[in-house]
């Protein structure tokens, strides 16, 4: 007989089965925990911030984190963490990072994170190249995190060489002689930087030297013509001519008569002096070389026996802060006088129109920027010069400013605008007030000498006429005496070689620097020569016209002007009538002869009365003020040049003054 099963037993199996059927069928995707990446590098004293992504954790709990090893954890949440490296370690050290979840503990997943000991430039010092040679040199560092970038931060490397950023590798062939001072900058892969500011690279020229670069002395004998006059001949004094030197007038040779080494004398035809004007003179020696020589003016005017200066139309002008230094030449090949000033921060380029009006340059004023990268300088001191020998003039400025540690150099493009040398002279952050340009090691190449007014250093940069320098042989000098504010450049001892007279606040004397003619100089034997207190500025000319350099000294704080004339050796004597009396603060001193006599004359500038004193020449040492003098001018002059800027023929006065930061243009 067949027996039927309860009804609700076949229910219950039905539904157990049911219910086996849906948890397995359709059970939640696990719990997953990723973090960014397997591992990760960074430096010391830097932070990781790492976050975790969660998949399938509806109860959205998050995860807690541990850490493994040195370092620590900050700002935890249960979705992130920012790991902290450790404060102190000796070389690359290594933690582990783990984030687990709360709603599956068995669920994890972590990071290994190495520490790096922040990056270092090993590289100290770089050996020297020459010019046209190859040179190779990769800078080495230790620590950090790769990959490493490489830059030049400030300066520049030689010419002709060039820094491979992702290796740190120079390299390439120099094209041009000198020590060029820049500063390295090296980034790792954590945005960590470290500078190597003390680098520099000297280049041998590799070049035989060319023959010197002559300079020429006041005066000019004779330094003036009535126009329309007859020719004659034109006696120029100096040092470094050569036999086959040609006297310039107005930028053509004429027939010239080597005497010595310190004289030519040239004919001047009657066609030349015809008309009223300024004519500019100059000397260049034969190839190789063959450059040419510091302008000295010719008047081409009648005499006249005083100066009445006059006020320039527009004079004076203001468009420079706290000019504090200038210096005059023809910049933009015109013929006619430009300056170029010295303000703070900048320098400025005047071009001169001929009528006594000037107009900046384009591109001015030019910021002033050291090796360092400092772009806040107190430009003291300006000369000209051609320094990279292609026949235009360029100027070097001196600064003041403590770490402002080099002597720009602003390379002439002929039309009044510059470009900066690559290389300008070091001075190894020392500051510097006095400035002179000329060719000390009669290599043809125009060198510097810088004077340091706080702790009486010299140093003598050879130039390698590409607008580079470097150190000479035993410089820096340090003479034990301080307040360098002032130097002139002449051969004071008849030797043929060029020499230096500092005037020196210190002592209240003229230090005197014999030079070497290799770019080395001896001080005098005997007694620094005394002068008035705190000689402020010095000028060379022969002013009793006796074939001897002399030299005038402006004295600050006693407001007057010393006159001591050389005896040829070197040594000086005090002229009669010396020292003259002046205005308040005598701060510059200029010679030129501003009546046309052939005697030469000085102009000083007097920043305590705000005023220039005019002393005549008589032609034999002694002087006389002009019986207009003084010459009212701006507030606190501080400098001041001389040229024709009006085109009359006859010297005129550019005045500085720095306080009311204004130029006062005086013309005849």
């Amino acid at each position: 007989m067949t027996r039927n099963r309860p009804l609700h037993s076949f229910f219950f199996a039905l539904l157990a089965a049911a219910c086996i059927c849906a948890c397995g069928c359709s059970s939640a995707p696990p719990i997953s925990v990723s973090l960014p990446s397997a591992s990760v590098q960074t430096d010391q004293g830097q932070t990781v911030a790492i976050a975790a992504t969660l998949k399938n954790d509806s109860s959205f709990q998050g995860v807690t984190w541990t850490l493994s090893g040195p370092g620590s954890l900050s700002g935890q949440s249960t979705v992130s963490a920012t790991y902290v490296t450790p404060t102190t370690m000796t070389t690359a050290q290594t933690a582990t990072l783990t984030a687990t979840s709360l709603a599956d503990p068995t669920k994890h997943a972590s990071i290994q994170i190495t520490v790096n000991l922040p990056p270092r430039i090993l590289t100290g010092s770089l050996p020297g190249g020459i010019r046209g040679s190859a040179y190779s040199l990769s800078l080495s560092e230790s620590g950090g995190t790769p990959p490493f970038t490489w830059s030049v931060f400030s300066g520049a490397i030689p010419n002709g060489l060039s820094l491979n950023p992702n290796t740190g590798a120079l390299s390439g062939t120099p094209t041009a002689g000198g020590t060029w001072d820049f500063e390295v900058e090296l980034t790792d892969a954590a945005g960590v930087t470290q500078h190597q500011p003390f680098l520099s690279i000297t280049i041998n020229p590799n070049t035989p030297p060319g023959n010197p670069i002559p300079l020429l002395n006041l005066p000019l004998v004779p330094d003036a013509a009535a126009p329309g006059g007859a020719g004659f001949t034109l006696t120029v004094n100096g040092a470094g001519f050569l036999s086959g030197a040609t006297v310039n007038f107005n930028g053509t040779a004429l027939a010239t008569t080597f005497v010595n080494s310190g004289q030519l004398t040239a004919v001047v035809p009657a066609a030349d002096i015809a008309s009223a004007g300024t004519a500019s003179i100059s000397v260049v020696n034969p190839s190789p070389g063959g450059f040419s020589s510091n302008p000295l003016s010719f008047s081409i005017a009648t005499p006249e026996p005083s100066v009445s200066f006059s006020e320039a139309t527009g004079s004076p002008f203001g468009t420079i802060y706290a000019p504090l230094a200038m210096t005059v030449g023809d910049f933009n090949g015109d013929a006619k006088p430009d300056l170029v000033v010295a303000g703070l921060p900048n320098v400025s380029v005047l071009l001169g129109h001929g009528d006594g009006t000037f107009t900046q340059a384009s591109g001015s004023p030019i910021s002033m920027v050291s090796p360092s990268g400092a772009t806040d300088p107190g430009p003291s001191a300006v000369v000209v010069g051609d320094f990279n020998n292609d026949g235009r003039l360029d100027f070097a400025v001196a600064d003041f400013e403590y770490g402002f540690n080099n002597v720009p150099v602003l390379m002439g493009n002929g039309d009044g605008t510059f470009t900066a040398s690559t290389a300008p002279g070091n001075t190894n952050g020392l500051t510097s007030c006095a400035l002179a340009a000329a060719d000390f090691n009669s290599d043809g190449g125009l060198d510097l000498a810088v004077g340091n007014d706080i702790y009486g250093r010299l140093d003598i940069l050879l130039g390698y006429g590409a607008g580079a320098f470097s150190e000479a042989a035993n410089s820096p000098m340090y003479l034990s005496v301080i307040g360098q504010c002032s130097v002139t450049v002449g051969d004071l001892n008849g030797d043929g070689k060029l020499d230096l007279a500092i005037a020196t606040q210190g002592t209240n004397s003229v230090t005197i620097l014999l030079g070497n003619g290799d770019g080395t100089f001896t001080p005098a034997t005997g007694p620094a020569p005394a002068v008035g207190k705190q000689p402020q500025a010095i000028v060379a000319a022969d002013f009793n016209g006796d074939g001897k350099l002399d030299l005038a000294i402006a004295n600050a704080a006693d407001n007057t002007v010393t006159i001591l004339l050389g005896n040829g050796d070197g040594t000086f004597t005090q002229a009669s009538g010396s020292p003259i009396a002046v205005g308040t603060a005598p701060y510059a001193i200029v010679a030129a002869d501003f009546r046309a006599n052939g005697k030469l004359d000085l102009a000083i500038a007097n920043s305590g009365s705000n005023n220039v004193t005019l002393l005549l020449g008589n032609g034999d040492g002694t002087f006389a003020q002009a019986p207009a003098s003084p010459f009212p001018v701006g507030k606190v002059p501080y400098s001041l040049v001389v040229g024709d800027f009006n085109s009359s023929g006859r010297a005129g006065l550019a005045v500085a003054n720095s306080t009311d930061s204004t130029i006062s243009i005086l013309v005849q």
